[in-house]
């Protein structure tokens, strides 16, 4: 364990248990939580945690919910959230943390990439703007090529993709709006 830093299972004032991390001097950043809840004591506190901020009047005037007003350092309460189970804050059903809800298939066995996402992306604009469906107008098959230029634009902002590779996925979609425009 991290010097000068505890861990302890105890009940909050909702008598549910929370895993309490204590810094006895400064302040506990959530890399450092991450860090203990994933490597010490032989990974024994793995899982998925939730933190309750308070972001109340009470904390802005310098109210604390953990801490008597003399103790130096720090304490957060972390709650456990089992997969398939109630969550203890919301009481919200959780989802699965390691297959999809909808067809039951392992996250992991999926084997989709973001290429594989925007090659499908852009097959199915293709799709729709060569369809031969009579009320397809001009603007309609503009809305497909915007749409999935918005896709690349939306993976790079998520740093999936790199510049580099966003300008040349849309350079490589100038055909598809050439198309469009000769009709």
């Amino acid at each position: 364990m991290k010097r000068g830093i505890e861990l302890s299972w105890r009940y909050n004032h909702k008598d549910q248990m929370v895993l309490r991390l204590e810094k006895k001097r400064g302040k506990l950043t959530l890399e450092e939580i991450q860090d203990l809840l994933m490597y010490e004591e032989s990974r024994r506190y793995c899982g998925h945690y939730a933190i309750l901020l308070n972001c109340s009047e009470a904390a802005a005037d310098g109210g604390s919910l953990y801490l008597e007003e003399d103790q130096k350092g720090d304490a957060v309460d972390l709650h456990q959230i089992q997969e398939g189970e109630f969550c203890p804050i919301c009481g919200e059903y959780t989802p699965p943390f390691l297959y999809c809800p909808t067809c039951g298939t392992l996250w992991e066995d999926m084997e989709m990439n973001v290429e594989k996402l925007i090659a499908a992306m852009r097959a199915e604009a293709e799709r729709s703007i060569k369809s031969e469906n009579p009320n397809q107008t001009r603007d309609g098959r503009l809305a497909w090529y915007w749409s999935y230029i918005g896709a690349l634009d939306m993976a790079r902002q998520l740093g999936v993709i790199t510049e580099l590779r966003r300008q040349k996925l849309h350079h490589e979609a100038l055909e598809i709006k050439e198309q469009i425009e000769r009709g």
